[in-house]
């Protein structure tokens, strides 16, 4: 309440008039499917009392200057195309804006004609997505109430996304493990980018690229283009930004988790451009004021560096970027430090858990002709996990009983050539190579012989090949067909797939359309899955790659200038997914959170995901956004038995409602308060099985019921109040986030333990409110 009271004391002042305060906006004005400049083309600052206007040069390039801080909006015009609509972006006085306009030549346009259309500014950046993909900005995330600056936060209010808990951004998409998503950054496959990455997974506890390197990115839930492949869910498609070629800016920012500086400027004016950040958190201030993210023997810090490269020739034909990321982690859980006070296994079992991701790429765009480019990239990538368990004696001495230690390497090849045939065509072919290299070694102990196993031994390299083509035809006003292939070929067992893909979009008017798609999907497995080790065989190295039917059947409205209706249908089918070859048996790989194999497998298990997805959102306008979605869906596996049983992640239903309000006050200020409320049905887990009798330290599950148990529902409403000021060479915004305003403190069923001591599973309460204080100045 202290925190709040300062706020509000700050926010009543606000009674003198306000000075008008300007920026300057800069970019260019590119054909989207050919990156041809477009010369000529009329950009326009609306909703002023006077419009602003400017006409880009024969490079497409273009500055606006003088214009007045705040919530702006930009249409942009040219002959025979359509009108580019931006959403409310926020320019303020310590940072220009560059914008990056790609226009859309319009088939049916007569010359000297422009086309006036209603935009949806949330059309993904890939122009082959017609269903389940939208954009998100850096700015659009830091909306969203306590997202953390988090992008995988951010997308738990997106249709389709479950959440999970409250300190870790696994993206579970309609039913789907989160293993069977992808991460994207510019244009090249990576390693799980988060810290606290778990084996295994695409999840963990924040992403280690800052939320200040980022440009318009995209998200997608299924039906992903033939360019995707090695995914089965969805894909986070992310794009670094360039820093400001003409004048140096940065950004410090200092909260209760710690400190985040950004800095960007001229290399060569007008022509390059550096952008780098980093960042250091704790959660040590937190506790030490009372408040726990995470328990309370239970301590992690993290800290990442990232940077961008930009150069461009003076026409702009060869455009080259290097850019880098990395980032450590920590995480020690300790015995309860009274030794008097142990009574269960649980009480003085310890654990350390470290991470190290690293990745440095070079990538080009280079302009051939009027009608075409190419794309490359060249990315190295290093991630290399550890994970000791160990249980104390009274002595405080520690016993291993688990040490996993996993390095996944990569160095990444990606290309593709893109043609544009006209505005009725576009062609699109390209390759990824990647040579997959890996130090896998996983140790437990026996409890009954008191020896040390090995359970996952491989050391080597492999090399992935995935060529594909897709194509973009609109036949008519009205029709949009694009249709594509991705090819897979896994060296380590000469498995080979062929994928095709297919979305038609039938466009009633400007407002409204409805869209087909279908898609086959094949995963590698979790890499470590393969080196299972069983005496000197590895009985899994010839599993296939995992399999998924997709078909989608979607709607969408534009209500007005500012409201969106959107609904889709889904029905996912899988297949080749890895199950014990024993029908008493009803393990299926994809009800684990997150691991590698520790038994022989056979690739013969199948699943069926299916539901609908809605979602109204309201688009940033009159100082106000707002994003509510709802989904039904039932997720289902069947092992060899061929019973039909649902998956851990059969929550049933899922929801969120999202949004933010601003208040212009005097003298500069603009006052935000902003809310996030998300649902989960709750996922399920399989019970212990009754009798049974226990001479090991491991749990026996009843596999005649698999996940036939469910963990309460999962609902948190986060709130956010802000206050940001502009003066005249600097910007500042004081901000207070709150997760889990309500205090209701949600049972933690997927970070369960078991004890053998007492034999039961030991669940944890996540966290209660949390407060979240922090101050930005952009200077």
């Amino acid at each position: 309440m202290r925190v709040l009271s300062f706020l509000l004391f700050i926010l009543l002042p606000s009674l003198l008039c306000s000075q008008t305060l300007v920026q300057t906006i800069y970019g260019t004005v590119i054909d989207r499917d050919s990156r041809t400049p477009l010369a000529g083309a009329s950009i326009s600052v609306v909703e002023l009392s006077r419009p602003i206007n400017a006409v880009s040069d024969s490079l497409g390039k273009f500055e606006i200057q003088n214009v007045p801080v705040g919530r702006i909006k930009l249409i942009t015009s040219y002959v025979g195309y359509l009108n580019y609509t931006t959403d409310y972006i926020l320019l303020n006085t310590a940072k220009e804006l560059q914008l990056s306009i790609e226009m859309e030549e319009n088939k049916n346009s007569q010359e000297n004609v422009t086309v006036h259309a209603v935009r949806n500014p949330k059309l993904p950046v890939n122009r082959y997505s017609l269903a389940g993909a939208r954009s998100f900005t850096a700015e659009e995330t830091q909306r969203y109430a306590a997202s953390a600056n988090d992008p995988g936060r951010m997308a738990m209010a997106f249709p389709g996304v479950q959440a999970t808990r409250d300190t870790r951004s696994d993206i579970i998409i309609r039913g789907n493990n989160p293993v069977n998503m992808q991460w994207r950054l510019e244009g090249v496959d990576i390693v799980n980018p988060n810290h606290f990455a778990r084996k295994g997974s695409t999840g963990g506890g924040i992403t280690i690229l800052s939320l200040a390197m980022l440009d318009n990115s995209d998200f997608l839930t299924g039906a992903m283009p033939a360019e995707y492949g090695d995914v089965i869910s969805g894909v986070f498609d992310m794009h670094l930004r360039k820093g400001n070629n003409l004048n140096r800016e940065n950004t410090f920012k200092a909260g209760m988790i710690g400190i985040d500086y950004a800095t960007e400027g001229p290399i060569k004016k007008g022509q390059s451009s550096y952008l780098a950040n980093y960042r250091y958190s704790t959660l040590g201030l937190l506790e030490l004021i009372g408040f726990n993210l995470v328990s309370e023997r239970e301590s992690n810090t993290f800290q990442d560096l990232s940077f961008n490269l930009a150069f461009n020739n003076k026409t702009n034909r060869s455009q080259w970027n290097v850019w880098g990321m990395g980032g450590i982690s920590k995480e020690t859980y300790a015995a309860v430090e009274n030794v008097n006070e142990w009574k269960q296994y649980d009480d003085y079992a310890i654990y350390d858990f470290r991470t190290k991701m690293g990745a440095i790429g070079v990538g080009n765009i280079l302009k051939i002709n009027e009608k075409s480019f190419m794309r490359s990239s060249l990315v190295y990538l290093n991630q290399r996990l550890t994970f000791v368990d160990d249980t104390l004696n009274a002595q405080l001495h520690p016993s291993t009983v688990n040490d996993e230690r996993y390095t996944n390497s990569r160095l990444s090849f990606a290309t593709s050539y893109n043609y544009k045939f006209g505005a009725s065509a576009n062609f699109k072919a390209g390759t990824y190579i990647t040579d997959m290299m890996y130090d896998f070694r996983s140790d437990k102990l026996n409890f009954n012989t008191h020896q040390i196993e090995t359970i996952t031994d491989g050391q080597g390299n492999t090399w992935l090949f995935q060529p594909y083509v897709q194509a973009s035809i609109k036949p008519g006003t009205n029709w949009v067909i694009n249709p594509g292939i991705h090819i897979m070929h896994l060296a380590l067992n000469n498995k080979t797939t062929l994928d095709p893909r297919l979305s038609i979009q039938f466009r009633f008017n400007n407002k409204q359309n409805i869209t087909a798609a279908y898609g086959l999907y094949s995963k590698v497995l979790p890499l470590g899955s393969y080196f299972y080790k069983q005496g000197s065989n590895y009985p899994n190295k010839d599993l296939d790659m995992m399999r998924s039917h997709h078909y989608v059947l979607a709607y969408d409205h534009l209500l007005g200038n500012s409201w969106r209706l959107h609904s889709e249908i889904y029905y996912q089918q899988l297949f080749q997914v890895p199950v014990v070859n024993d029908v008493n048996r009803t393990y299926w790989m994809l009800n684990e959170l997150d691991g590698y194999a520790d038994e022989a497998l056979i690739s013969k298990g199948k699943g069926i995901n299916k539901g609908i997805d809605v979602s109204v959102e309201k688009f940033f306008s009159k100082g106000f956004f707002m994003i509510t979605s709802f989904s039904v869906f039932n997720s289902t596996f069947q092992p060899l038995n061929g019973k039909n049983y649902d998956t851990r992640f059969n929550a049933s239903t899922a929801g969120s409602w999202t949004g933010a309000k601003e208040i212009n006050l005097k003298n500069n200020k603009v006052l935000q308060l902003g809310w996030k409320t998300i649902y989960n049905g709750g996922f399920r887990l399989t019970p212990l099985q009754a009798g049974a009798s226990y001479t090991t330290r491991e749990p026996v599950l009843d596999e005649n019921k698999p996940f036939s148990e469910k963990i309460s529902p999962y609902f948190r409403t986060d709130g956010r109040i802000s206050l940001r000021k502009d003066k005249t060479k600097n910007a500042w915004q004081l901000a207070l986030d709150i997760q889990n305003v309500f205090g209701i403190k949600n049972t933690d069923g997927l970070a369960r333990r078991y004890d053998p001591s007492v034999n039961q599973w030991v669940y944890e309460k996540q966290s209660g409110l949390v407060p979240l204080l922090s101050y930005q100045i952009d200077f």
